[in-house]
C-alpha cells in the first residue's frame, strides 16, 4: 500500500506546476482515450459520453465511457488531473482486479499516466 508521502511525492506534487485547465468536451474526449489505451494496452472501441454532474466521477459503465472533464475532488484539482486518477483506478480494476485500489501497482500505473498526460507528447489532447 502506497503511502500519502510516496503518492504526493509520484504524482500530486508533478501536477503543482502545471496549469489547471478545464479541457474542451472534444479535448477530455480524445485525451481519455489516449489514458486507456496508455494503459490498457489498446484502444477503446465503445462509445463516450460527457457528463456535468458534479459527483460523476470519469469511468466506464456497461460499455460507454463517462468522461467528466470538471468533477473537484477534494485534494485533486478538475481536469486532467482528476481524470487521471479516475481512469487509473478503472484500468488498474481491470488489469488487477484481486488487488486493492490504492496498491502499490495502481500508484505505479497512475504515476505512469501522470507522467504521460504531462509529457509533451499528450500536448495535443491538451
Amino acid at each position: 500500500m502506497s503511502t500519502r508521502s510516496e503518492y504526493d511525492r509520484l504524482i500530486n506534487n508533478k501536477w503543482q506546476d502545471h496549469e489547471h485547465t478545464i479541457p474542451t468536451d472534444q479535448q477530455a474526449i480524445r485525451g481519455c482515450r489516449a489514458i486507456y489505451r496508455k494503459a490498457m494496452g489498446k484502444p477503446w472501441k465503445g462509445k463516450v459520453e460527457i457528463v456535468r454532474r458534479k459527483n460523476q466521477y470519469t469511468w466506464i459503465r456497461r460499455g460507454v465511457m463517462y468522461v467528466n472533464p470538471n468533477r473537484p475532488q477534494w485534494f485533486h484539482k478538475a481536469g486532467w488531473h482528476d481524470m487521471t486518477h479516475d481512469m487509473s483506478h478503472y484500468c488498474h480494476a481491470r488489469l488487477r482486479s484481486n488487488e486493492r485500489p490504492h496498491s502499490n501497482h495502481q500508484t505505479r500505473l497512475e504515476t505512469t499516466l501522470t507522467n504521460y498526460v504531462l509529457s509533451d507528447g499528450f500536448e495535443k489532447y491538451r
